[in-house]
């Protein structure tokens, strides 16, 4: 590791220790769609009602539903026909992704990172929830574990200004990201603990590179790293270096999942379908 990229880690080493790293507050709207969709009465009304508060976030919503990723042959013309036309979970995914979306991944200095940090994150979030349906688990978090997964490096991207002052960004761009790499499990889960995430989300930020060291929630810390190599895979981007399909099959998540090959191969045949999703999610 070089010494401009030792010296940054250490920089956001220190501001995580000393608490003095800037953490945004959880998307007011994300943070009471969460809480919806855990009530056995909430309904479309309910859930369309909380999204009129915000019309940036509806109207995103919206887009979102209308996208050729879950649009049907009619468009939907409300919110309240896009949760029936979609469903409660879904369309939770969907709004407390663009919620995130807008309040983590916005800062122009890092504007291409960031959107391609997005376009991974998305990924992610598609192939955990494939994963968990595939195995038959319970889907329902499964998309925000993976959605969230990295929340880590956006926040530090989100910090780099702030970081590296009059420096502005002229440290070379892979410096940059060794960094933040090293320190976004640290930051992820700091994140976790300011917005009160699930206990099953925050474990999965903290554990989807080591998932023998989740304590309560292996199976998803599990399901989370399988499709964090599968996005890296399908479409690679600047914060990976892009699997092969060998050795993604050579993993020993596989196995610990127990996912035989037939199974792997269908992951990898959504390709299209992944990549529709993430296109809808921009």
């Amino acid at each position: 590791m070089t010494t401009a990229t030792t010296d940054l880690s250490r920089v956001f080493a220190r501001q995580i220790k000393e608490g003095k790293l800037s953490l945004p507050t959880m998307p007011g709207t994300a943070a009471e769609v969460l809480a919806l969709s855990q009530q056995e009465s909430t309904d479309a009304a309910k859930l369309s009602a909380v999204l009129h508060k915000d019309q940036a976030i509806a109207g995103s919503v919206l887009r979102v539903a209308n996208s050729a990723a879950y649009a049907g042959q009619v468009p939907c013309a409300s919110l309240q026909q896009a949760v029936s036309r979609l469903g409660l979970q879904l369309i939770t995914e969907i709004a407390t992704a663009v919620s995130v979306r807008g309040r983590l991944f916005g800062n122009p200095k890092c504007a291409e990172l960031l959107a391609a940090l997005w376009k991974h994150s998305v990924l992610t979030g598609f192939y955990t929830k494939e994963i968990a349906r595939l195995r038959r688990r319970n889907v329902e978090v499964a998309f925000l574990c993976g959605l969230l997964h990295d929340l880590g490096k956006a926040v530090l991207l989100d910090n780099v200004d702030r970081v590296l002052g009059k420096q502005d960004l002229a440290i070379p761009v892979h410096y940059l990201l060794a960094a933040v790499h090293e320190q976004h499990l640290a930051a992820g889960a700091l994140l976790a603990t300011e917005w009160r995430l699930p206990e099953q989300i925050a474990e999965a930020i903290a554990c989807h590179h080591d998932f023998a060291a989740a304590k309560h929630f292996q199976d998803m810390a599990m399901t989370v790293c399988l499709a964090d190599l599968l996005s890296h895979h399908i479409a690679p981007g600047p914060f990976a270096e892009p699997p092969t399909a060998e050795a993604l099959a050579a993993h020993p998540v596989l196995e610990g999942l127990n996912l035989y090959p037939d199974q792997f191969q269908e992951l990898l045949q959504k390709r299209e379908r992944a990549l529709l999703v993430t296109e809808g999610m921009r």
